[in-house]
């Protein structure tokens, strides 16, 4: 009975840890990170799997901390093993990335699989991709668009430009231009550059829409826009998107 109520107030201490942690990244200044970080820290000592999954993206991005892409592989590891999802993710694009060493498609789509199993859209994307390439898996066009338009549905902004693209060009699917502008347009939304640029051009040239050199001034300044807000904005956690998706 001891026993069980020390674990009982740990699970509860890390939690409120974890919550205030949180809270400190939501405050974009070194000092709230750095908080962060400590706090972090407390509530994976105590259990949080959560806490773990953040600290692999502290660690990841040098945010309070600096960076160790070992420590950040460390944490996602015993989230994912944990059954965390974006852990799951995160873990299978580090060894897509080259980043635990050489480069293992085999062991990096074992977990993008268990992530895309765990709900994460993102890692879905990530399988469209492959299949989509033939990276470690059969090349497969067609399943490759059906997962990307999965993901895209469910809102990842990456797959929605994917998406737009592979309609626009028809690879592995029939071209259409103005279902092709619609998900440019998503992505767009979402804040992916490129994918506002291409808006801009289909209303340039008249692709899948009536031509209108005003909306395309728009996209294009928009485009211009989104590029610079990325290049002055920190990287976000892991919670918060799957970024790395966009290198692939």
């Amino acid at each position: 009975m001891k026993s069980t109520t020390h674990k009982s107030e740990s699970g509860s201490e890390a939690l409120r840890l974890f919550r205030i942690a949180k809270a400190c990244y939501g405050v974009s200044t070194d000092s709230s990170y750095k908080q962060g970080f400590e706090l972090l820290k407390r509530a994976a000592a105590l259990g949080s799997i959560g806490a773990h999954e953040w600290l692999g993206a502290v660690y990841d991005y040098g945010l309070g901390t600096r960076r160790s892409r070992r420590r950040s592989f460390e944490h996602y590891l015993t989230a994912a093993n944990a059954g965390n999802s974006n852990a799951e993710y995160h873990i299978g694009v580090l060894y897509l990335d080259r980043v635990v060493g050489r480069e293992d498609y085999s062991r990096g789509l074992k977990w993008i699989n268990k992530a895309a199993s765990h709900g994460d859209a993102t890692a879905v994307h990530v399988l469209g991709h492959s299949y989509r390439y033939g990276l470690g898996v059969p090349r497969h066009p067609k399943k490759g668009f059906a997962l990307e338009l999965k993901a895209a549905r469910k809102g990842v902004p990456e797959a929605q430009f994917a998406v737009g693209f592979r309609l626009s060009r028809g690879t592995g699917v029939r071209p259409d231009h103005e279902q092709a502008l619609k998900w440019y347009r998503k992505a767009a939304n979402r804040g992916i550059a490129d994918a506002a640029y291409n808006v801009g051009y289909f209303y340039d040239n008249g692709r899948g829409t009536k031509k209108d050199r005003e909306k395309a001034k728009h996209w294009y300044a928009r485009a211009e826009q989104l590029r610079k807000e990325r290049k002055n904005t920190r990287a976000p956690l892991p919670p918060l998107g799957g970024s790395r998706s966009a290198r692939l």
